[in-house]
């Protein structure tokens, strides 16, 4: 009999020992499985940022041809800013606003009573690569030079939205050479 009960004994203890074993390697799995989790929660959002950098690529360029105060109506300075779009698709809508200390906001030239009106936005329409397009901003009544922070919002033919910022400093233009006009020059 002492022979079984040292069998029963050893069994016994060796199946502790492999429960003990089980568990640790259970436990182990359990980590490897959240590592490996985690891995790919990482994998995912690494695609995502990187489908987000291709689609911003993908999207519309700006830059500022060309910018300054006119001071042609003593009441109501404007700042001038020729935007052209550069590279990107075509746009079917770009609305632009702008903020700055002095602004006043966007003006639209369409009213036809007063030759103008005053908006927190205006849409310049269509845009190709190569397009200018002229942004009139009312300036407070005592601003001359000012920053000027437009916000461009592009929209294409596909519907894909683009939000561009851009931004110029204005000033008054140097006096032109006698005999010329200060009109908007290209």
């Amino acid at each position: 009999m002492d022979g079984e009960l040292i069998t029963a004994i050893v069994a016994v203890a060796v199946s502790v020992v492999g429960i003990v074993y089980t568990s640790v390697q259970t436990k182990t799995a359990k980590k490897a499985a959240e590592a490996a989790q985690g891995q790919v929660e990482l994998m995912r959002r690494q695609i995502e940022a990187e489908e987000e950098d291709r689609f911003e690529n993908r999207g519309p360029v700006f830059s500022v041809e060309r910018a300054y105060t006119d001071e042609s109506d003593v009441n109501v300075p404007r700042a001038l800013v020729r935007i052209k779009q550069g590279s990107g698709p075509r746009l079917v809508s770009v609305v632009v606003s702008a903020t700055g200390d002095g602004v006043d906001g966007m003006r639209n030239n369409s009213d036809s009573e007063h030759g103008y009106s005053r908006a927190p936005s205006i849409d310049l329409g269509t845009s190709t690569p190569g397009a200018l397009h002229d942004v009139y901003v009312d300036l407070d009544f005592d601003t001359r030079k000012t920053d000027v922070h437009l916000t461009l919002a592009c929209v294409d033919e596909a519907g894909a939205r683009w939000v561009r910022p851009l931004g110029t400093r204005v000033e008054p233009e140097p006096a032109p050479p006698r005999g010329q006009s200060r009109r908007f020059r290209g």
